[in-house]
């Protein structure tokens, strides 16, 4: 009763032209309404919808970037769906984006790129920090994998952006591959992974003039972003590269090469430490000691293969820490 009452009396303030009285003190009787009885009134609830509307919020987007290795690479085609089908379709070409908005439509979007005859597509990598991210084709393995060429985004955040990486395939004889560090237009290396993370590309070496060693075209590499060398905790940093010899019948494929490292090192070919490519001492980044020889790998038959070089972070608080190699793959013709 005691609700009903306070709602009549409002509406017969209301139908006598007490106008004012009743503007004042309305919200009181709405408040009054809901705290007598408990529970929350339509107009509460009104108030909230209002607030958490999102006029006022940033788009929310998923951005499709494309990479080439060399670069100038064109006419990349891919497919697009999200929960109800398939979306508009779209082609990229080397340094090119597309990006899609996402406000007030389904989140879940899948995106798969149709490689073209002559490319393989080395790496898929995306900058999401809570959108739930898998990368699949080769298998159901949300890391990226040798095959995979889709990613499906569960978009909860502002924004998330993903770069497919592809290299041209090379003709079997008088065949090569550039392992080198550094490569690409972005901040992050493009082949190479450290801890199974992110490689960031050190583009400016000038705070540490003629301690770290250069190996041109090559740059270094560190574990954080920072276009300048950086601290990295004391401890071991395992960098690795994968990658595949094709398979047509020539001669196997040698590496040839040289790395530096801060402070030092060990290089090994799929798991087998490579002879005579270790830097034991705590300058392997100048001329003291580097570059260090990777000449000393066996050759390598077709197939899939894996560069790794343990790096050593040696004193117990934080210094610099990184690695540059400078290294290829060749095969010759018999």
């Amino acid at each position: 009763m005691k609700t009903s009452l306070t709602l009549t009396l409002a509406l017969a303030l209301l139908a006598v032209g007490s106008v004012s009285w009743a503007s004042t003190n309305l919200n009181s009787l709405t408040n009054r309404l809901v705290f007598d009885n408990n529970v929350a009134s339509p107009m509460a609830a009104a108030t909230t919808t209002v607030k958490g509307s999102g006029a006022n919020m940033p788009p929310q987007t998923i951005t499709i970037c494309k990479q080439t290795i060399p670069a100038g690479g064109t006419s990349f085609p891919f497919s697009w769906a999200n929960g109800s089908g398939p979306l508009t379709p779209f082609t990229l070409n080397d340094g090119q984006c597309a990006t899609k908005n996402m406000t007030g439509q389904d989140h879940y979007n899948k995106f798969t790129e149709n490689v073209p005859t002559g490319w393989m597509l080395t790496n898929i990598s995306c900058n999401q920090t809570t959108s739930p991210v898998n990368i699949i084709g080769a298998n159901a393995n949300p890391a990226f994998q040798p095959g995979d060429n889709t990613v499906t985004i569960d978009l909860n955040e502002t924004n998330v952006t993903c770069t497919f990486v592809n290299q041209l395939k090379p003709k079997c004889c008088g065949w090569s591959l550039d392992l080198s560090t550094g490569k690409g237009n972005g901040s992050t290396d493009p082949l190479w992974k450290i801890n199974n993370g992110s490689a960031y590309i050190v583009s400016n070496l000038s705070n540490l003039s003629g301690l770290w060693l250069t190996l041109p075209p090559a740059l270094w590499i560190q574990p954080s972003a920072s276009a300048t060398p950086i601290n990295a905790n004391a401890g071991t940093y395992r960098y690795t590269l994968e990658f595949a010899i094709p398979s047509c019948g020539c001669s196997h494929v040698q590496l040839t090469g040289s790395f530096a490292a801060d402070n030092s090192a060990q290089a090994y070919l799929d798991s087998i430490p490579i002879p005579g490519a270790s830097c034991p001492g705590s300058t392997c980044f100048n001329s003291t000691q580097a570059p260090v020889s990777l000449n000393g790998a066996p050759a390598m038959a077709a197939g899939s293969h894996t560069l790794e070089i343990d790096v050593k972070n040696d004193p117990p608080s934080a210094t610099y820490s990184g690695l540059i190699v400078n290294a290829r793959l060749t095969r010759t013709c018999p």
